[in-house]
């Protein structure tokens, strides 16, 4: 649900910003491939993240999910012609070595971390999330931000509506109370800046690059994860995730 109303509150949006600001329309053409492509993969990645983030620790989770930049360089590669330069594949090795330590080190460690649900559910939701940026950067180059992310949200908010109808009919009555509204609204509201933004960013720079800053959000996880459920051992984690925050920092400047 929360999905569906965070897409349906930022189609609203953007058609509000074409209608203020009197800008014309795209119209898709030959990135229609992109939109629905977008709109699979973003169904797919949300719900393994939800899954991973319900069943385990979110502080391995998401330093996992921060390794989504390692799994845009190829697609981006592919779509947009854009590698990283020496700098970016040092952050993104320095990404991959936070993950490691993260399990305890080489080895049997990274055997052991992947044999967890919750981290292969984040692995998965990485490697979609790696794939949309790419996909995302190759529509809004074609199209402009806006008009990209017009389409984009709404494709997947038809495709989650037909999700939740064939599976929880029932979740779409209960969303609209008024409580559940509100927080729904204002998560979607929320949404549409930052994914605005994170658009914007992927018409001027290597979608491994933006997708790495905002994968910076694992220092938080791990902190989250020990002041609020007491997840322990934080300062390996809190390190080891700083190590793949390094590399995001690196991937920013090499820009």
């Amino acid at each position: 649900m929360i999905v569906l109303w965070t897409q349906g509150v930022a189609v609203v949006a953007w058609l509000a910003f074409f209608a203020v600001s009197g800008r014309s329309f795209v119209a898709p053409a030959g990135a229609w491939p992109a939109v629905v492509g977008s709109a699979g993969l973003v169904v797919g990645m949300n719900t393994l993240l939800a899954r991973a983030s319900a069943r385990g620790d979110i502080s391995v989770v998401g330093p996992v999910f921060a390794l989504s930049p390692v799994f845009t360089v190829v697609p981006d590669a592919v779509l947009s012609g854009t590698l990283p330069t020496p700098l970016g594949w040092l952050g993104l090795a320095l990404s991959v070595a936070g993950t490691v330590s993260l399990s305890g080190g080489t080895g049997r460690g990274l055997r052991t971390l992947f044999a967890r649900r919750d981290a292969l559910d984040a692995l998965g939701a990485a490697v979609l999330l790696g794939m949309v940026a790419a996909v995302d950067r190759w529509g809004a180059l074609a199209m402009g931000p806006p008009s990209y992310l017009v389409c984009s949200h709404g494709a997947t908010a038809l495709l989650t509506a037909a999700i939740v109808l064939a599976v929880a009919p029932n979740g779409l009555a209960a969303s609209v109370r008024p409580a559940a509204l509100v927080t729904l609204v204002g998560h979607g509201l929320l949404g549409v800046s930052g994914t605005g933004m994170q658009t914007t960013a992927l018409t001027s720079a290597p979608a491994a690059y933006v997708n790495a800053i905002r994968r910076m959000s694992a220092l938080i996880a791990v902190v989250l994860g020990a002041a609020l459920f007491r997840e322990p051992d934080l300062l390996r984690r809190l390190a080891a995730a700083g190590l793949a925050g390094a590399g995001a920092a690196c991937l920013l400047f090499a820009r």
